[in-house]
């Protein structure tokens, strides 16, 4: 292969742009992090019933739902900009200039009035979300596109986990505190000025390359950049391992949010303490998760990645198990510790690798780029998480008789039940997604090699 062959397939990557690019994490983290309080948000300060909430999340993950594989299908379908702009560079800086607006607005009181609160929230959210499909669908889809080596892509992964590792110790550290001192609305005009700076140097990275550009308008104009919408589809659902991937992460996702989002209610409500509390236990799961990151990465190259994320999911089973036998902030942080082991892999290292590899393993086997098309298809089930999640939490409210407006004056049992949504509710999901993973999706080690050479010969 010539060397202007391979500059077709793979471009320069320096380091310097790899920080560039994980920094995009630290933006988004800060939205993300932020977005976590509007939950709890809503039913402190809104006074939106528990019974209430789910009806909101129906309709943001209903929206969320169908955004995603749309945006993913007109991404990979979109021709117009390619050879000016790049593929994916046009969507995402799109997403991440406006849609951060509508964060702000998620956080403002417009009535008193309760009906008022509830649509005005679930409008601005179904907005906010939609600009934020468009940032996260093509970043995830330029991924595997931009960082073709596997060096690449592990380099990026461990600078991305131990910049965005920090940070998010200290996002998560100082948005409680800052909850607390400033209130919401200031909390989130902070958070926001934050993250357009971190955007900056993020958006200087996904900028494609005149070659990358020119490749994938080639790719168009081959029609090896898109499908037909059923055709593409059909195709997805068909594909055993992107689906086992699919299902693994909607269970990840459904029990990471009772998990992480009943913390705010657990600490406040059953062990009597401020907001501010949950800024240990956080400190401790993203502090260790990112010092792990190196290490996960080493288990990966050495049993593959396949087998890496099952140890992790692993992990995280045991760790919903122990969280029953929770009794005060010290005991939830030392879990919040061991649960660190597995986020490690399960949100990080392994799961920005096993995304990856499973794209590669689609193009070989369709012939076609269609990154975008297969995360729209991902995220699409993962939208629904927090609605399932919500569902969850109402659930359990209505057998225990759990009511927020009591707050410590809850009985023992809706006490036990905001640790049981937490911890038991969420090993049993990740039981379902782990089985699923293991079954379906195949891709060893060593097929994973073979598809990375195959992807070069088809000129993709």
């Amino acid at each position: 292969m010539s060397e202007n062959q391979k500059m077709k397939f793979s471009d320069e990557i320096p380091t310097r742009r790899m920080v560039f690019y994980t920094l995009g994490g630290i933006s988004t983290g800060l939205l993300f992090a932020m977005w976590g309080q509007i939950q709890f948000y809503a039913t402190t300060v809104l006074l939106i019933p528990t019974t209430v909430i789910p009806l909101i999340y129906l309709i943001y993950s209903i929206i969320d739902g169908l955004n995603d594989p749309i945006v993913g299908y007109l991404a990979d379908k979109s021709t117009r900009l390619t050879k000016k702009f790049g593929k994916r560079f046009p969507w995402i800086i799109t997403g991440l200039i406006i849609g951060p607006i509508f964060l702000i607005l998620c956080f403002i009181q417009i009535s008193l009035d309760l009906v008022t609160s509830v649509i005005w929230l679930m409008i601005i959210m179904a907005v906010y979300e939609t600009f934020l499909t468009s940032v996260e669908i093509n970043n995830m889809a330029l991924f595997p596109d931009l960082f073709r080596e596997d060096t690449h892509r592990r380099k990026v992964i461990v600078i991305g986990a131990i910049i965005g590792g920090i940070a998010t110790i200290i996002i998560n550290a100082t948005i409680p505190r800052f909850i607390v001192s400033l209130g919401y609305l200031w909390t989130v005009i902070a958070v926001v000025i934050a993250a357009y700076v971190f955007a900056v140097p993020f958006l200087f990275a996904v900028r494609e390359s005149s070659n990358m550009k020119n490749f994938r308008a080639e790719l168009d104009s081959s029609q090896r950049g898109s499908s037909p919408l059923g055709e593409v589809f059909k195709r997805i659902f068909k594909d055993r391992n992107w689906m086992g991937i699919t299902i693994a992460t909607f269970a990840w996702s459904v029990a990471g949010a009772c998990f992480l989002y009943g913390l705010n209610f657990y600490v406040e409500h059953s062990l009597g303490l401020d907001i501010g509390a949950t800024t240990l236990p956080l400190l401790m799961l993203y502090g260790v998760g990112f010092l792990l990151a190196p290490l996960w990465t080493w288990i990966s190259r050495k049993i593959g990645v396949r087998k890496a994320y099952i140890l992790g999911m692993s992990f995280n089973i045991v760790a919903y198990l122990i969280l029953v036998f929770v009794t005060n902030i010290s005991s939830l942080t030392l879990v919040f510790i061991f649960a660190a082991i597995g986020f490690s892999a399960t949100s990080g290292v392994i799961f920005g690798l096993l995304r990856a590899e499973g794209i590669d393993n689609a193009t070989v086997n369709s012939g076609k780029r269609e990154e975008g098309s297969y995360t729209g298809i991902l995220k699409f089930f993962t939208a629904f998480s927090y609605f399932f999640q919500t569902i969850i939490f109402a659930v359990v409210a209505g057998f225990t008789g759990y009511d927020p407006l009591l707050g410590t004056g809850n009985s023992d049992s809706a006490k036990f039940g905001l640790l049981f949504q937490m911890s038991i509710i969420p090993m049993i999901i990740s039981i379902i997604g782990t089985v699923a993973f293991f079954f379906m999706y195949r891709v060893s080690k060593e097929d994973a090699k073979q598809n990375k050479i195959k992807i070069e010969e088809m000129n993709l």
